[in-house]
């Protein structure tokens, strides 16, 4: 009997072990794509919590107002995390124009399939500020730092999940830039490093 619990508890903390290992990165959410217009870009990401994992991350946006966007995530991965889909909308409410600093939020909803074909989605909310900085011709950079928190949902059960991310944008061209990120887990999530690519036509 005392084996049989002690098993149980095991399993019941490997489980949760697992179930650490989520959390779309924040990567091109600051960089406002006009109405009309988009952009694509692919995000690998490696974890180290949880196991350690390496994903990459094809995400879509689409200007769809004057001060919203839309984005679509598909990707894949290895260690704790493998298939991830989802969707982000951003209301880049104070746009950072004339050097002022920005700011804005985005509601995320992703779904991860974990170990042992476990699912989780998980619905986060993204405030961030971010700054633009131009230099010659089409170049510049754009730090910013977010603060992602919301609910992870998995196997009947919710948590509550929490990251400190601070990372930069890098314009190199007109159409093309380059992103990278750190993101530090406060509460159930993961910390993890990012970098990635994007074209906006």
């Amino acid at each position: 009997m005392k084996n049989l619990n002690l098993s149980l508890i095991l399993m019941g903390c490997s489980l949760f072990h697992s179930f650490q290992s989520a959390q779309a990165g924040v990567f091109n959410i600051p960089e406002f794509v006009e109405q009309s217009s988009w952009s694509v870009g692919l995000e690998p990401e490696a974890t180290f919590s949880g196991g350690g994992s390496f994903s990459n991350t094809v995400k879509f946006t689409y200007g769809i107002g004057s001060l919203s966007n839309l984005q679509l995530g598909l990707g894949t991965g290895t260690g704790t995390r493998g298939f991830r889909g989802g969707a982000t909308y951003t209301f880049d409410f104070i746009p950072d124009l004339d050097g002022q600093i920005g700011a804005g939020v985005a509601f995320q909803m992703y779904h991860y399939k974990l170990k042992a074909s476990v699912g989780q989605t998980e619905m986060t909310v993204y405030p961030y500020i971010h700054n633009q900085f131009s230099s010659s011709g089409h170049s510049g950079m754009d730090p910013y730092v977010a603060l992602p928190f919301g609910l992870a949902l998995t196997d009947g059960t919710y948590r509550t999940v929490s990251q400190l991310v601070v990372g930069s944008y890098f314009q190199t061209s007109k159409n093309f830039g380059i992103n990278a990120e750190l993101g530090m887990n406060l509460k159930g999530s993961d910390t993890y490093l990012s970098g990635g690519i994007s074209y906006r036509d």
